[in-house]
């Protein structure tokens, strides 16, 4: 299972109502070159759920242009949740149309004065012949992409103090 960690200076309740921000997520979608982008919140039962959903153009690989679109539509669904001094989350990526998805699971766990940002990850596509390649190539995008959000991030947070 692919695996992202990253250290923040910033403490777990900042940064997780950092991430958790409607006006943040649409700002870095935006930064990161995402369309369409629409965010909604909900709170329920200690559970506090994020569903965004935007359009991503991602730079396909020979081996799968043929099979799928440049631009995709992405809803991706973050279930948060307060775990004694830890955020934990589950995360459901869809990409709308296509056989695949990403599942993950992260943590936000204290780091002496800041925190530490965890997440592992799972991708699976349901496509004979070229499963292990586009998995693959998926789970190297997905890496990409994480450590873009977390370079935005950490710019944002240090930013504002």
């Amino acid at each position: 299972m692919p695996r992202f960690s990253i250290d923040y200076s910033q403490d777990i309740d900042t940064v997780y109502r950092f991430m958790t921000d409607p006006d943040v997520i649409k700002k870095r979608s935006e930064a990161l070159g995402e369309k369409n982008i629409r965010v909604q919140v909900d709170e329920a039962g200690g559970t506090k759920t994020i569903t965004a959903t935007r359009d991503v153009e991602s730079d396909l690989p020979g081996f799968a242009k043929r099979l799928f679109k440049s631009t995709n539509t992405i809803i991706e669904r973050l279930e948060w949740r307060d775990a004694g001094d830890k955020k934990t989350c589950k995360s459901h990526i869809d990409v709308v149309g296509t056989p695949g998805k990403i599942d993950s699971n992260i943590t936000i766990s204290p780091n002496g004065s800041g925190c530490t940002y965890d997440t592992e990850f799972e991708v699976s596509a349901k496509v004979p012949l070229i499963r292990k390649k586009l998995e693959a190539f998926v789970a190297k995008t997905t890496l990409e992409g994480i450590s873009d959000q977390h370079e935005y991030n950490q710019r944002e947070l240090n930013a504002a103090g």
